[in-house]
């Protein structure tokens, strides 16, 4: 279990949602995992302190379920606290706020397992059209942290590798549309070595680290890119390994890097992303 630093505290209105979906989900005896950006900030910022430049408000869950029904009772509870709201044709998004004039926080409830449809997606009802892909969640699920929001309160949250995997499938799915998951990816290949993983680059990959010059944030990227290797199921790595021989995607993959490596005023950032990319790619084949 890790703990969040007593100078970097979570904003007390998010910290009640997640109390919430927590005790929800361990009355019904669902297991979760706190994902998308508020995960990144819990580990990246919260956990070790590094100021990623980037925060969010948002909280996303995954929560393994057995039937739809079992989905909509989740939704309902909420409801009837009087505290979350529902949105008009987003199934999974709520809407929380303890007052008519407080600031809303948006909850995206992604269910998974029961209600999985071949091959790793969920379809919406009523009408099926909004498919979603959630390949990887079992994996990330298994994998996921323990952490000490505050006494009393210890969330699960996804790994930071977990993260990876899930951002690079969200990519490849909205990537024409947004840089969003990109730039989060940028964000862990920059701050992995620094969250926790000095001692693991310098211990598991000195023959990397040479032949890298001692660039031990390219290593870190390698060493990111075999932790979602070790793991990802066989299944998802043979879709991982189709999306990134794509050399038209990785090409794309590599513009939206750079334009969150800039904010880190890099100035070439291009010949940045396509390093960080291809010791990504290295680890992620397991070499």
């Amino acid at each position: 279990m890790v703990s969040i630093k007593p100078d970097r505290p979570i904003d007390r209105l998010t910290v009640a949602v997640m109390r919430e979906i927590d005790a929800l989900t361990h009355e019904l005896e669902l297991p979760y995992f706190v994902c998308g950006a508020m995960a990144r900030d819990i580990l990246l910022t919260h956990v070790h302190g590094i100021n990623t430049g980037s925060e969010t408000r948002d909280v996303d869950f995954g929560i393994a379920v057995s039937s739809w029904a079992q989905f909509e009772n989740i939704k309902k509870r909420l409801v009837e606290t009087g505290r979350f709201k529902p949105v008009d044709k987003v199934a999974q998004c709520l809407l929380y706020t303890l007052n008519d004039n407080a600031a809303s926080y948006p909850v995206d409830i992604i269910p998974f397992r029961g209600v999985e449809q071949p091959p790793n997606t969920v379809a919406w009802p009523p009408d099926r059209g909004d498919v979603m892909n959630v390949i990887g969640y079992e994996e990330v699920l298994a994998a996921a942290l323990k952490v000490e929001v505050e006494p009393g309160l210890v969330l699960s949250v996804i790994s930071l590798p977990g993260i990876a995997l899930l951002k690079l499938f969200a990519w490849a799915d909205r990537g024409l549309k947004s840089s969003k998951d990109a730039r989060d990816l940028a964000i862990l290949f920059r701050h992995y070595t620094d969250a926790g993983n000095y001692d693991r680059v310098l211990a598991e990959m000195p023959d990397v680290l040479e032949r890298l010059d001692y660039k031990i944030d390219l290593a870190g990227v390698r060493l990111l890119g075999r932790d979602v290797h070790n793991m990802a199921a066989a299944g998802t790595l043979d879709q991982i390994a189709q999306l990134t021989a794509d050399d038209g995607r990785m090409e794309k993959l590599v513009t939206h890097l750079a334009t969150q490596l800039r904010a880190y005023e890099f100035d070439d950032a291009i010949s940045l992303a396509e390093d960080y990319l291809a010791q990504f790619k290295a680890g992620l084949s397991g070499s």
